[in-house]
């Protein structure tokens, strides 16, 4: 239902963390585990995923353990159903274990990104007994992450 949704988000995710790289902080995108099938013809091949993975990104940024999704959204608000369930427990998990965990979303509408952490993200959806979150309460609440360089966000800083 939402796959795809995220190319340019992370897209830009990625172009951050390859320019911080340079810098003390070390964030890698993790591998999906995906068993190749069949070959097609050239660079298409038909796939099986061996298992489900946890969240996109993780790794250090200022000295603490950051474990983090990227979704991105056409949508006004944001709905926490993008974010799996599994993904969603491990995020949590991370947090509990004392990582800083959080969903950077994108909002095409607005052309924003947020930093959502996940434990504000929960509390909302107990509190609410809602699985959406208002923009409004989002650019109210949580991170705004600037591009500051072309296709650069100001991530480290909001860590």
């Amino acid at each position: 239902m939402y796959a795809n949704r995220g190319m340019y988000a992370e897209e830009v995710v990625n172009r951050t963390i390859d320019y911080l790289s340079n810098t003390n902080c070390l964030i890698e995108k993790r591998n999906i585990p995906i068993k190749i099938v069949k070959e097609l013809n050239g660079n298409l091949v038909i796939g099986k995923l061996l298992s489900k993975s946890t969240v996109d990104y993780c790794g250090f940024a200022n000295c603490k353990h950051i474990e983090f999704e990227v979704k991105q959204t056409s949508q006004v608000n944001f709905s926490v159903e993008m974010i799996k369930p599994h993904q969603y427990s491990y995020l949590l998990k991370a947090e509990h274990a004392g990582s800083i965990a959080f969903v950077i979303v994108y909002f095409s509408l607005h052309d924003k990104f947020h930093l959502l952490p996940i434990k504000w993200i929960d509390e909302c959806t107990k509190i609410n007994q809602t699985k959406t979150i208002k923009y409004d309460r989002i650019a109210k609440e949580c991170q705004l992450l600037s591009i500051v360089y072309p296709g650069i966000l100001n991530l480290l800083e909001k860590i």
